[in-house]
C-alpha cells in the first residue's frame, strides 16, 4: 500500500476516471466523424450521391450497439440479451431526462409515466436511500467522534488496511471489493468540506 490517505487516492482515482472518461469520449466522437466522412468519400468514389445522413447517425448507432454489448444481446441480430438489463438501462435513460429535461412530452410529464417505477427498482432506490442516509449518519458520528479523539481516521483507516490484509484478495472480485471498501471508508472520514 502507498502512503496517500484513503481520501486522496479516491480524489485522484475520480481525476484519473474523470480524465479518461473524457478521451473516452472524444475518441468516440472522432470515429463517429471519421465515419461520416469516410461514407460520403466511399459513395461519391462508387459514383453514387451522397446520402443526407441526419447528424449523429453514426452516434445513435455506437449507442445502439453499446446499448446491445450492455444488455448481452447479439449485436449483429439484436436478440437474446438480459431483458431486465435492458429495461433498467432504458428506466435509468428515462429518469435522466425526466430530471433534466423534464421528460419526453407533455404527456409523459403529466403522467409521470417516464420515471414509473417496478418493484426492483423500488427496492434499489430504497437501498440507495439507506445508504445515503447510513452515510449521512456515519458522516456526524465520525465528525463527533474526531473531536473527542482526533487519531480516530488513523485507526479505522489502518483497521480496515488490516482487515484487507487477512482477506489477502486474490481474485478480481476480492480485489474490486477491497478497493470500495477503501473508498467507501476514505468517504466516510473525509473532513467535512473536502
Amino acid at each position: 500500500m502507498n502512503a496517500q490517505t484513503p481520501a486522496h487516492a479516491a480524489d485522484q482515482i475520480s481525476e484519473i476516471l474523470r480524465r479518461n472518461e473524457q478521451a473516452m469520449m472524444a475518441a468516440i466522437f472522432k470515429v463517429c466523424d471519421d465515419a461520416a466522412r469516410t461514407t460520403d468519400d466511399e459513395l461519391r468514389l462508387a459514383g453514387i450521391d451522397p446520402i443526407s445522413m441526419r447528424d449523429g447517425y453514426f452516434a445513435s448507432v455506437a449507442l445502439h450497439l453499446l446499448f446491445l454489448n450492455q444488455c448481452g444481446a447479439d449485436m449483429e441480430t439484436s436478440e437474446g440479451g438480459d431483458p431486465k438489463r435492458a429495461a433498467h438501462l432504458l428506466r435509468a435513460g428515462r429518469r435522466i431526462s425526466a430530471c433534466h429535461w423534464g421528460g419526453i412530452d407533455a404527456e409523459q410529464r403529466t403522467r409521470r409515466s417516464d420515471i414509473a417505477l417496478d418493484d426492483d427498482e423500488r427496492r434499489e432506490l430504497a437501498d440507495s436511500a439507506q445508504r445515503a442516509a447510513s452515510k449521512r449518519v456515519m458522516r456526524a458520528l465520525v465528525d463527533h467522534a474526531s473531536t473527542a479523539d482526533p487519531d480516530l481516521c488513523n485507526r479505522v483507516t489502518a483497521d480496515i488496511e488490516t482487515y484487507i490484509k487477512r482477506l489477502s484478495p486474490q481474485s478480481e472480485t476480492d480485489r474490486y471489493f477491497a478497493e470500495r471498501l477503501q473508498e467507501s471508508v476514505a468517504v466516510l472520514l473525509q473532513p467535512p468540506g473536502d
